[in-house]
């Protein structure tokens, strides 16, 4: 009786290439997937496989997700940054636009406060602050003060003739021809009607007469070119003058100034007086009277 052959295990090898050039142990990670003959490669082993080999590690995916939520947080932050600086901004803006409007309210306030609304000089009030303070420094600059004090001749006659727009016109026109002549330093403003005050310092006394004479010429031409033309607008001016050691305050230099222009008018309009030596006559008027 013949003994059946004795079964032995097959002899364990290196896996044999595949026809398509890989080995027949798929090594996938650290997981060998057996090729699978077409006997069991079944639907089941094939899916098996295919998850085996497509699974991703966990530390990979956390990370994935680290860098997924901070990217979103950096731009949240970032989204929030921009709004925050767009409101800014626009309060940026509007602050900007409030404090342009109070100057320019302020601007017209002090102007409405100091300043003629008609001819734009300065007011009594404001010009009488300006002539005190240039008294007050008479000693230490060891220099003049100069007050022209000019009324416009028959001015009652051109309003009453010509309407008060044209008188307008005509206060309007003496100031801007003053103007014309006047260093910034200098002083102009309107007491009252349609009498008007000058004061400067950078003169000698001959050559403020020459200033208030030149005024007076260029108004004169100046109301003939006018439209329409106003013959009789002249001017007469009284001039003081005030040095370091007369002591002058603001009224007394006024009232010998005010008593060279009534003397301009007596001697017939349309000229300048200088103020004599003598002193002027009580007046009731005064420039810084019932301030």
């Amino acid at each position: 009786m013949v003994a059946p052959p004795q079964q032995t295990e097959p002899p364990v090898s290196s896996p044999a290439p595949t026809p398509n050039g890989h080995t027949s142990a798929r090594t996938l990670g650290v997981i060998a997937v057996p090729a699978q003959s077409p006997a069991t490669a079944t639907p089941a082993n094939l899916s098996a496989a295919h998850s085996t080999a497509n699974r991703t590690p966990a530390w990979l995916l956390l990370a994935l997700l680290v860098l997924a939520g901070t990217g979103w947080l950096l731009w949240r932050r970032s989204h929030r940054l921009a709004r925050e600086t767009d409101r800014l901004a626009r309060q940026h803006r509007a602050l900007q636009s409030i404090h342009k409007r109070l100057r320019n309210e302020s601007e017209q306030l002090r102007q409405q406060a100091t300043n003629d609304p008609l001819t734009g000089v300065l007011n009594r009030q404001a010009f009488a602050s300006g002539l005190r303070e240039m008294l007050e420094h008479l000693s230490h600059y060891d220099q003049s003060v100069h007050l022209i004090v000019l009324d416009l001749d028959h001015f009652k006659a051109i309003n009453d003739r010509m309407g008060h727009l044209v008188g307008d016109q005509a206060l309007t026109l003496v100031t801007g021809v003053a103007h014309e002549h006047l260093d910034s330093a200098d002083l102009l403003g309107r007491f009252g009607g349609d009498e008007f005050l000058i004061a400067c310092t950078d003169h000698d006394p001959a050559s403020a007469a020459a200033l208030a004479e030149a005024i007076r010429g260029a108004v004169e031409t100046e109301a003939a070119r006018h439209e329409p033309p106003l013959p009789e607008l002249t001017l007469s001016m009284g001039l003081a003058h005030a040095g370091p050691d007369t002591g002058y305050s603001a009224d007394a230099l006024f009232a010998r100034a005010d008593a060279a222009l009534y003397e301009a008018k007596r001697q017939g309009r349309n000229r300048v007086v200088t103020a004599s030596d003598d002193p002027p006559a009580t007046t009731s008027r005064g420039i810084e009277r019932h301030l």
